[in-house]
Formats: C-alpha cells, structure tokens, sequence
C-alpha cells in the first residue's frame, strides 16, 4: 500500500508514519485515486495537543 502521511509537527508524541495504523492518535484513512486510475491513500494524524480546537 503506497501512502502519504499528513501528521501535525511538534506534537506531545512523535506520530507512527511507518506504521500509520498503529499510531497512538488513531489516525483516518482516505483512498484517493491517481491520475492513472490507481488507488493511493492519504493517512491523517490527529493531534494530541488539542490544536484543532483553537486553530
């Protein structure tokens, strides 16, 4: 599976890009498709900081 990991910087935990599944954050997949009909996924790290609630 050929992904892309968007994690937040400077969190209170260093996020699991090699195993994004695993990741303490429970992070949200999304299938996205290629140009060329493939499908590739966008894996989304949530913080554990608590910045979406003031950004």
């Amino acid at each position: 599976m050929s992904a892309f990991h968007v994690y937040p910087v400077a969190d209170l935990v260093e996020h699991d890009v090699e195993n994004g599944e695993n990741c303490v954050c429970g992070p949200t997949p999304r299938p996205v498709k290629r140009d060329d009909g493939s499908i590739g996924w966008v894996i989304t790290h949530h913080s554990l900081d608590g910045r979406e609630l003031t950004e």
